[in-house]
């Protein structure tokens, strides 16, 4: 019920919008899609707006915008009385439990989020909750300055404390409640580029369960993208509305609050909506030139909100500006010819299965056809721009790679294949209802043949921890010191940065213990001694088979008092410290050691 009531929370801010603000003549998806892209992009303004006033979030401080928003949702509900919902949202609220559904089935496994991306995620949760709202460091966790994009960290953070889950499981059931919205986004943006249920329809039941990603972003821990890819499509989707109808000012409050959430989502998803506005510049050049006038308030609709969002976060992306290095900033490059020869191979990998190949095909049916139907092309152009850059041809649009490209590969690919699909049926049958049904079928067929070979969207190489390794994190917590300072085994994980390869890896986002394996993030904190000496120990854990002399001199240098180890992981067993002086074992969990290092004799 808790939970329950969490969710219902979060949905609050963007209620009240749609209730107030939002267009009657959109349909129930369309409107919860706004709903929920609304409430995501204000509760990360709401976060940054705490950090610019220095405002810890209390308890009390927390309660009082969202008893502003519940009172301003109540208020429109009465206004609008029985016309506030009509049977669309019922459809809207089935579909979304189906999608619900599917997205905690793919995740059923799980005991905690996965890969290594999430033990940073959960970190960040942590210190947000810690901290009372924003940090501007993950001290005394990580060290340097805190810069990172948080519009997820901001919402789960909220879910955490709302529902009274703790971070990492907050995180895992966040993240399958947006993929499962992801749909509603995708319906959105493809009705209202469509002017057709149909294709909106059609899009989203690709999109939930014919296509690999985002189901998949489940198997990185690629929340933070995640969350970008649902507000992207409903801050597109509200773009072409204000494009298309620059009639009422609140059109740009709307889209403003869109545009702010998609910046601070991702950093990628932001340059995609960006790229995006440009293809709504050329639309209207090209618009301008042939009707030898001007529009202005075509393009001032668009232009002004978008400016609007940008000032709302620019405190934000002044840090991140200020505090990233020039190796990470945009910069035109070409891909080394060496990482071609696979590069085909994984772009196979990312858009497949066959089910996404199939829908390929009929995207670039409808992409070409959209394009001669319409003299609209602005998100034609957007769409082959995007299919353009995923493909591993060796270019590279500003600092992104062709597989950044390929993960968001589906949002045109779904809504021109919808496209190419309806208008197929539409131009071979002469019966609507006969090619509606059609439709169904064609839905149904891809959907099935896409479910049954997404339906483990987990690889399981990328499971770093089970059921015993939480139960070990659990025991560490009650039974050993908040400055433990932990041994784990670990790995290369590239860019020079090392991971845990077992649960030891989520010693500090849920202990709060030092270790070894400190999450993915440290890299980037720009304490550059620090970075340098924690990579050397995490290195040098990687060659250690035995309680030698190499063992001893880490254990000295980082000052290690504790060891998780893990049986059948990493390149240190149980076995080789049962005859070693100085090593206890504490506890053995089902297959987890925990050891303490006392100080032997022969300790060099």
């Amino acid at each position: 019920m808790r939970i329950a009531l969490a969710v219902a929370a979060l949905l609050l801010p963007g209620l009240a919008w749609w209730l107030w603000l939002g267009d009657r003549r959109k349909d129930g998806a369309q409107a919860l899609a706004e709903i929920v892209g609304i409430s995501a992009s204000f509760i990360g303004l709401g976060m940054l707006g705490f950090y610019i006033i220095r405002l810890e979030v209390t308890p009390l401080l927390l309660g009082i915008p969202l008893g502003v928003c519940f009172g301003v949702a109540l208020a429109g509900l009465l206004r609008r009385g029985k016309g506030a919902f009509n049977k669309t949202w019922l459809f809207a609220l089935l579909g979304l439990a189906v999608a619900l559904g599917w997205r905690f089935w793919q995740a059923r496994d799980l005991v905690l989020p996965n890969w290594v991306d999430s033990q940073h995620h959960v970190l960040i949760v942590r210190k947000m909750i810690e901290a009372g709202g924003l940090p501007s460091t993950l001290e005394p966790y990580l060290p340097g300055p805190f810069y990172y994009h948080f519009g997820f960290h901001a919402v789960a953070a909220l879910f955490s404390v709302l529902s009274g889950l703790d971070p990492a499981a907050s995180v895992l059931m966040l993240g399958q409640v947006i993929s499962a919205c992801v749909g509603l986004a995708i319906y959105a943006l493809a009705k209202q580029l469509s002017k057709d249920w149909r294709i909106g329809l059609l899009a989203a039941v690709f999109v939930t369960f014919a296509t690999k990603m985002p189901g998949y972003y489940l198997s990185w821990g690629r929340y933070t993208l995640l969350i970008g890819v649902m507000i992207l499509p409903v801050a597109i989707s509200e773009a072409v509305h204000a494009w298309e109808n620059h009639d009422h000012w609140w059109q740009l409050v709307g889209l403003s609050l869109l545009t702010a959430g998609t910046l601070l989502s991702h950093y990628f998803t932001a340059f995609l909506f960006v790229l995006f506005l440009a293809m709504l510049g050329v639309q209207w050049l090209v618009d301008t030139i042939r009707n030898k006038s001007a529009n202005w308030k075509q393009i001032a609709s668009a232009a002004i909100s978008s400016i609007v969002g940008l000032i709302l976060v620019s405190r934000w992306y002044y840090r991140i500006f200020a505090y990233s290095t020039a190796a990470s900033r945009p910069v035109f490059r070409v891909m080394e010819p060496g990482t071609l020869e696979s590069a085909w191979d994984y772009f196979y990998y990312l858009v497949g299965p066959i089910s996404g190949y199939v829908l390929i095909g009929f995207g670039l049916i409808g992409l070409f056809w959209s394009a001669f139907k319409t003299k609209r092309v602005h998100f034609q152009l957007w769409a082959a721009v995007v299919m353009f850059f995923s493909l591993p041809t060796g270019l590279r649009l500003m600092n992104f790679r062709y597989d950044y490209f390929a993960l968001v590969f589906f949002i045109p690919i779904v809504i021109t294949a919808a496209f190419g699909i309806t208008l197929l049926l539409d131009r071979l049958v002469n019966r609507k209802s006969l090619s509606i049904l059609l439709i169904i079928i064609a839905a149904l067929m891809l959907s099935l043949g896409g479910g049954i070979q997404n339906a483990n969207a987990v690889n399981s190489a990328t499971i770093l921890a089970d059921s015993s390794d939480l139960e070990a994190l659990e025991w560490i917590k009650t039974h050993t010191p908040q400055d433990a300072r932990f041994f784990v085994n670990t790995t290369g994980w590239g860019f020079n940065v090392y991971r845990g390869v077992d649960g030891g890896g989520w010693l500090l986002p849920i202990t709060g213990r030092w270790s070894l394996a400190p999450t993915i993030f440290f890299p980037f904190g720009g304490e550059t001694q620090f970075t340098e000496t924690w990579t050397a120990w995490a290195a040098e854990a990687t060659t250690i088979t035995t309680c030698d002399e190499k063992f001893w001199q880490l254990v000295d240098d980082a000052q290690l008092n504790y060891l998780y180890i893990k049986e059948g992981a990493g390149s240190l067993l149980p076995e080789a410290l049962l005859s070693c002086d100085g090593v206890n074992q504490l506890v053995n969990l089902e297959g987890i050691h925990i050891y303490i290092i006392t100080e032997p004799a022969n300790t060099p």
